[in-house]
């Protein structure tokens, strides 16, 4: 169920008329599993496309924390509330629901940006362009990973 390797690449794709969007293959590989999370980016007009492994994951470290901490179950119910678990059908395509699709404002043409360990899903009209200021921000953090 772990990821299998990285979603990279930017890709165009058209939500067909039952509103479903085809993920691309090679995308589907790296998920590794049937499955996807797909959830709000909070303070952004897109989705998250996390893969099942990943996200569970992150889940699974926070077992241990107890049920009575009230500020974690405050986030973990506002995470649970706008997020889908989703399966892939024999096309590759996923459905969306009408709530997070207006979330991002996805209509028609949707513009899949890979972030290696996600991905996430915009409408061409909001996709923010990277400044001179973002390069150097890449620059020190590519560093940092040593890239």
């Amino acid at each position: 169920m772990l990821a299998t390797g990285a979603l990279v690449g930017t890709h165009e794709r058209t939500l067909d008329p039952k509103k479903r969007l085809t993920i691309p293959s090679a995308w589907r590989h790296a998920l590794g599993s049937d499955y996807v999370y797909v959830m709000k980016e909070e303070g952004a007009p897109c989705l998250r496309l996390v893969p099942r492994g990943v996200f569970e994951s992150r889940l699974a470290e926070i077992q241990e924390e107890p049920l009575s901490d009230e500020d974690l179950n405050d986030v973990l119910e506002k995470i649970g509330e706008d997020s889908e678990l989703l399966e892939f059908d024999v096309q590759g395509r996923i459905r969306i629901s009408d709530r997070l699709l207006a979330h991002a404002n996805l209509k028609g043409t949707v513009v899949m940006k890979g972030a290696v360990r996600m991905a996430r899903l915009w409408a061409p009209e909001n996709v923010p362009q990277r400044s001179a200021v973002e390069v150097e921000n890449l620059r020190a953090a590519m560093k940092k990973l040593r890239f």
